[in-house]
């Protein structure tokens, strides 16, 4: 026998270890002859049979006791329930047998056993062996035994034996006293139903189903995933060490509390989680954890983590995340996370991040995110971000961001961005400095706007003020943008030129349209810091030459502002019609002609 001290120290690891899923010890066979022999003697007789030791306080064994017992290839299970009377109960650890005394006003029993293959008579290991009313359950070991320990509370024990490809078998058993048992059960022979795969497989597949979930849990949950039941409360240290064991599984619990982290089936209520909660089918109400939710079904109410939310069906009301957020099905609420939210099918709602928004299907709300915002099929609502949006099908919006925007589909709406602007179809606005479309319903106004089945021109041209100018105008016929240059490099006064201007075809017929225009350039003489601001409105007649090649010639309107060129601005107009507004600005009526190449 093991001194007190160190007993005491055994007997708190053993109590708080997880049970060993094989009984060895305990199924050992021995035979014995005592006649008024001390309890002690008779125990050592047993250990020395079995090559084991017995671990127990003496305080509550009376050794000196003397015994009577004949057995011959009894079980030493068996052999001690003779011995005690059922007043004690026995745990393995290692190669010792702990007796100890069972708790006064709770009376426990044995149902111990084997389960084999009905049709081979190979005993199975891994299958799950279950009471349905007290949620107790074990796994055979590869021996094929089993053995659960029930509290004498009910007339009957409903004990079911379960396991992947064989069909379930029950039994209905009389409590009250140990009892041995031999189970069979047959291969299923039933074609498998195509059903649906749902969160009690693929939560136990994520990274942090395989980090705390055991193999014994996982391996519960496929053998008796068919079987639920519905608890008003859990409280649970970690997966597998609460209230319901390692049938938390197979629970929907209404209320549950877990200190570090919990296993559940459902839940239809409350969860409180200090670090994570895994979920294996749905939840709806309320889920809080400190770090991590995993819900594998689908999802009602509010979700709160201070790290990560991970829904593996749909969610349908608030997800709120302190880094990231996963609906793997469709979301129709609201989305907040502090850096990276997700959903992998159709959004409705609104989803706000702190880094990034992703949406793989289509987007009927709002995406707002810091950094950028994807969108996977079409868009009804809006993308905003600090930096670019994308939507790959077709916007019905508005798309604003810091840097661009980008819309493979059809965009009827609004793209407004500070860099560019991308549409394979704009039927709507493109504001940006560039704007890049195939094809332009509507209008696109920014510095450069190309469309690559629009209006295109390379355009020289001379006017009033620069003799040489070229310039290039794209976008629509009912819109275009023009960036142009020029250069006056006759006598010792040098001057250049760079401008912006917008403009709009008018048809006339085939070969005759008018060109209305407005263009801003800024001329610089002599020297870069000698400059001035010409704003001109420019009609032209355009005669079309042939497919790529057209005549233009018209009158001009031309304001001049003179801030810092002194006097030699207002030689632009010296020789035309023309008059001053103050002392630096001057108007006259020039002209423009050239040629314009498609």
């Amino acid at each position: 026998m093991l001194p007190p001290k160190h007993l005491l120290t055994f007997l708190f690891v053993c109590c708080f270890s997880l049970p060993l899923a094989a009984q060895q010890l305990l199924n050992k066979t021995v035979s014995i002859e005592a006649k008024q022999r001390p309890l002690s003697e008779v125990l050592t007789t047993i250990s020395k049979q079995g090559n084991f030791y017995f671990s127990y306080l003496s305080t509550i064994l009376p050794q000196d006791s003397l015994v009577n017992i004949s057995v011959k290839n009894k079980s030493v299970k068996q052999v001690l329930d003779i011995l005690f009377n059922g007043d004690f109960i026995y745990k393995e650890s290692g190669n010792y047998i702990i007796l100890l005394k069972k708790a006064q006003g709770q009376v426990y029993y044995l149902i111990s056993g084997t389960v084999t293959d009905r049709k081979t008579g190979q005993r199975l290991p891994n299958a799950s062996v279950y009471e349905r009313q007290q949620l107790i359950s074990t796994l055979t070991n590869n021996d094929g035994y089993f053995r659960l320990r029930l509290k004498d509370k009910y007339p009957t024990a409903a004990i079911s034996v379960s396991k992947d490809l064989y069909a379930d078998t029950s039994l209905l058993l009389t409590t009250g006293y140990d009892q041995e048992i031999a189970v069979s059960i047959a291969p299923a022979t039933y074609q498998l139903k195509v059903v649906d795969i749902t969160g009690h497989t693929r939560v136990e597949k994520t990274w942090f189903g395989n980090a705390f979930l055991s193999s014994r849990q996982k391996l519960t949950s496929l053998n008796i995933g068919g079987f639920l039941a519905d608890k008003p409360y859990q409280v649970s240290l970690t997966p597998g060490l609460g209230t319901h064991g390692r049938m938390s599984g197979q629970v929907v619990n209404k209320f549950s509390v877990n200190m570090l982290g919990g296993y559940a089936a459902g839940v239809d209520g409350v969860e409180i989680g200090t670090a994570f909660n895994i979920v294996k089918n749905d939840m709806q109400h309320v889920q809080v954890a400190g770090l991590v939710n995993i819900v594998g079904g689908k999802t009602k109410g509010v979700q709160l983590a201070g790290f990560h939310n991970n829904v593996l069906d749909s969610m349908k009301g608030v997800q709120v995340a302190g880094f990231s957020n996963i609906t793997e099905g469709s979301m129709e609420g609201v989305q907040l996370t502090g850096a990276i939210g997700q959903v992998r099918k159709n959004m409705q709602g609104v989803s706000v991040s702190g880094i990034g928004g992703i949406n793989r299907g289509y987007t009927q709300g709002w995406q707002v995110a810091g950094a950028f915002t994807y969108n996977g099929k079409n868009l009804d609502g809006l993308q905003l971000s600090g930096i670019g949006n994308y939507n790959r099908e077709n916007a019905y919006g508005a798309q604003l961001a810091g840097v661009g925007n980008i819309n493979r589909g059809v965009m009827k709406g609004v793209q407004i961005a500070s860099i560019f602007n991308y549409a394979k179809q704009m039927d709507g606005v493109q504001i940006g400095l560039v704007n890049i479309a195939d094809t332009v319903n509507g209008y696109s106004i920014g510095i450069i706007n190309i469309v690559r089945k629009g209006y295109k021109k390379v355009v020289l041209f001379s006017t009033d003020v620069m003799p040489f100018n070229i310039a290039w105008k794209a976008g629509r016929s009912e819109l275009y943008s023009i960036l142009q240059g020029g250069a006056d490099l006759r006598g010792n006064s040098k001057a250049w030129s760079l401008g912006y201007g917008i403009g709009k075809i008018i048809p006339f017929n085939k070969k005759l349209s008018l060109a209305a225009e407005i263009t801003e350039q800024t001329v610089f003489l002599d020297a870069w810091d000698w400059d001035a601001q010409i704003f001109r409105l420019q009609p032209s007649l355009n005669i079309k030459l042939s497919k790529r090649i057209s005549l233009f010639a018209g009158p001009s309107l031309a304001i001049c502002t003179d801030d810092k060129a002194g006097n030699k601005s207002t030689d632009f107009g010296a020789h035309y019609p023309s008059f001053k507004i103050g002392n630096s600005i001057a108007a006259w009526i020039g002209w423009q002609a050239g040629i314009s190449i498609f």
